[in-house]
């Protein structure tokens, strides 16, 4: 009777609403509602276990605004000083890069120039790298830093390029991030990059040099200038649909690189005082005491050391404690600093102790599967088809002879586990039919093009020699040498 008495004024109140108000009803039953769908996720709740759980509703860029170039200088700083994150990027660009991407134009025509362009120096402003080793450095940054710009550099034909074009590898720090709010023009900008009422890129607002260059600024680098976005490539990964900007692949870890670094700083220091202190003498004969002139006391420690204090002939000997388990505690942290940097534990450290043929194969099968999504989700669309765009504009005002708008790219091959198994897979895969031989060329870093162009070059050096080996099995099955080979066809 009384819980009834208790819940009969809030029906009749919500009754009295709903005649009155219906609007008004119907939205507070929605919300009533929510709220008790909420109140069944564990995660929405209110109470002990929660309360110092903050968490704000800003988008990316307004969670990004104020700590964006603080992590960005963080994360450079950690792999300049941090042995293992400097080793997780050198790790992730090796695998996403390795010695170079093939891009093969699909018209024969463009081909030789394109290759020979983006194997000089000549695709490079600054004039020390071709064209997959800037891929690289971009990859490296992006990892690192979180994003990279590359802009287009105009030259011209008289200065001695067959391309008039070079490309600029700028780090995110160009980017003028006071640049936020909306512009004259009716436009917005958004930590320095520009946008239309559409929500299109339009503008990156640089600074000519590095806010933090040694040689220190001029008068006219202080301000950013506006530079059209089609002159820029923005390389960066993009978690939420909010984001704008890119944040550092090794934010989320930071905090652990640097607490594991003065951990083991510190027990290095511990071990460092236990073998220093051997044994301690003490004497009761006041020359032999700490401090007087004739005593043996010391000044540093050093390796074996037997110090002398005290007034009483008693040797005690340093027998210090173990560390405990030290080892497994860094693993852990080790394993957690693996998994925040996207690579696998043998990676990160080259201790493959803790893993046999079987996990470590699965963790590279996993590491390369989120390789793979890097360079075929971000790095093609962000940055190879668009720079394969600027040349062909470039190309074209070269005169050269321009074909359809098609690519293949070709993926630096992965390294194998084990050759044999692998090979074997293959071969039975191709055979039965699943796999074609082009794809399984790609997988191996070549294309079928430049390897039938090499294997008849090859064939023709063996037959012209008189060799015959039995890779060749035309040759080889019918018994015939290079010798008759000539003889059947004496053109090579």
């Amino acid at each position: 009777m009384d819980k009834q008495l208790r819940i009969a004024p809030t029906g009749v109140v919500e009754r009295a609403i709903a005649q009155a108000f219906p609007g008004w009803a119907l939205k507070r039953s929605i919300s009533r509602m929510g709220l008790e769908h909420a109140r069944s996720y564990d995660a929405a709740k209110v109470g002990r276990r929660t309360s110092g759980w903050t968490a704000n509703g800003g988008t990316a860029n307004a969670e990004l605004g104020e700590g964006l170039s603080r992590i960005r200088n963080r994360a450079r700083d950690t792999v300049r000083n941090n042995e293992y994150a400097k080793r997780a990027v050198g790790v992730y660009g090796s695998n996403v890069v390795g010695y170079g991407i093939s891009i093969v134009p699909k018209s024969k025509g463009e081909q030789d120039s394109w290759s020979t362009w983006s194997n000089s120096l000549d695709c490079d402003a600054d004039g020390t790298s071709n064209l997959a080793g800037l891929i690289k450095l971009a990859v490296t940054e992006r990892f690192s830093a979180g994003e990279v710009l590359i802009r287009r550099r105009w030259r011209k034909t008289t200065d001695g390029y067959a391309i008039p074009l070079q490309i600029q590898v700028l780090e995110a720090d160009h980017l003028d991030e006071s640049k936020t709010g909306p512009q004259a023009n009716g436009n917005y900008c958004i930590l320095g990059k520009e946008f239309d009422l559409l929500g299109t890129c339009v503008a990156y607002w640089l600074f000519s040099e590095h806010p933090g260059e040694m040689t220190g600024w001029r008068s006219s680098s202080l301000v950013s200038k506006r530079v059209p976005a089609s002159e820029i490539i923005h390389y960066f990964k993009r978690d939420r649909p909010s984001t704008v900007r890119g944040v550092s692949e090794l934010a989320v870890s930071l905090m652990r690189y640097r607490d594991l670094a003065d951990w083991h700083d510190a027990e290095l220091v511990r071990k460092k005082m236990e073998a220093c202190v051997m044994a301690i003498i003490s004497s009761d004969k006041p020359d032999k005491a700490l401090g007087l002139a004739s005593s043996n006391g010391i000044e540093k420690m050093r390796p074996g050391l037997i110090a002398r204090i005290g007034n009483s002939e008693q040797v005690t000997f340093n027998n210090p404690p173990p560390s405990g388990a030290g080892g497994e505690f860094s693993r852990f942290e080790l394993h957690a600093l693996a998994v925040g940097s996207g690579i696998t534990y043998g990676q990160l450290t080259g201790d493959m102790s803790q893993s046999n043929f079987s996990s470590n194969r699965m963790g590279l099968i996993e590491f390369r599967a989120l390789i793979e999504q890097e360079q075929w989700l971000h790095l093609v669309p962000q940055v190879l088809q668009p720079l394969r765009k600027w040349w062909r504009e470039a190309a074209l005002l070269a005169g050269v002879a321009l074909g359809p708008n098609a690519d293949s790219y070709t993926m630096p091959a992965k390294l194998q586990v084990d050759p044999l198994k692998d090979t074997m897979t293959s071969k039975e895969s191709v055979r039965g039919g699943f796999k074609t031989v082009s794809e399984e060329l790609r997988e191996r870093g070549t294309t079928l093009d430049a390897y039938i162009a090499e294997r008849k070059d090859e064939l023709a050096k063996l037959q012209a020699a008189g060799l015959v080996l039995d890779t060749d099995a035309a040759t080889s099955e019918l018994g015939l040498t290079g010798a008759d080979m000539l003889k059947a066809d004496p053109t090579p």
